[in-house]
Order: C-alpha cells, then structure tokens, then sequence
C-alpha cells in the first residue's frame, strides 16, 4: 500500500468510529459518543500532524522510516510485551490465590489492558529512542 491508501484507511477507520459515536449519542449513551468524538478529533488532529512532517522529512531527502526507528520500535514492542505478560501472570496469580470472585465485563476489560499495553510500548519507545 502506498502513504496515501493508508492515509485514507485511516481516516475512513475514523469516519466509522465516528458514526458510532453519533449512534451511540442518538440513542442516549452521551458519555461513550462525547468520548469517542473526542478520541476521533484528536486522532485526527495527531494523524494530521504527523502525515506532514512525513511529507516535509520525504521532501527534504530524508527516509523517516530508517533503520534506527525500526530498531527502537522492535526493542520497545519485545519489552512492553515481555514486561505486559510478567505483570498480567502476577495479577492472574495473586488474583487466584486471594483475591475474591468478582463480575468483570470482559469489554472493560479487555480495553484496560490494550490500554496498558499500548502505555507501555509508548513508555518504552521514548525511553530506547532517549537511550540510543
């Protein structure tokens, strides 16, 4: 695929979350839609941002998809998955040995830990990105 077919894939992912938060306002849940609104305009605004420095690095000569990059994103994606994985089987054991039994919706979650684990890819792209 090429930048711009996935420019637009990106931006037609975000037109259907967005008609999802209008569904989800019209039919009366304002707190979930308002969030994703917000979520969608701020995705937006970064995926914006982000196409145009693209584009101005591309212009000037320069690969913005080097080498150094894929080696941080490699290093940060094995670490957060390795780190994720160690903290989520603690909380499952000690969860099982003490912990009382409790309803959990499996939605919230499921979002919690993409959440987490999205937090922590994150965390540790900048901390490699620092150290390199």
């Amino acid at each position: 695929m090429t930048t711009k077919q996935m420019l637009l894939l990106k931006y037609l992912i975000l037109a259907f979350i967005g008609i999802i938060a209008i569904w989800q306002i019209s039919s009366g849940n304002y707190a979930f839609g308002t969030g994703l609104l917000v979520g969608i305009i701020i995705a937006g605004i970064t995926l914006s941002i982000k196409s145009r420095q693209i584009n101005n690095l591309t212009e000037k000569g320069i690969n913005p998809y080097d080498e150094r990059v894929w080696t941080i994103a490699g290093k940060a994606s094995y670490a957060s998955i390795r780190v994720f994985a160690i903290i989520s089987a603690i909380i499952v054991l000690t969860g099982s040995i003490w912990g009382p039994e409790t309803m959990v919706n499996p939605y919230n979650l499921l979002g919690i830990c993409l959440a987490l684990l999205m937090l922590l890819y994150i965390c540790f792209y900048y901390y490699y990105n620092w150290k390199m």
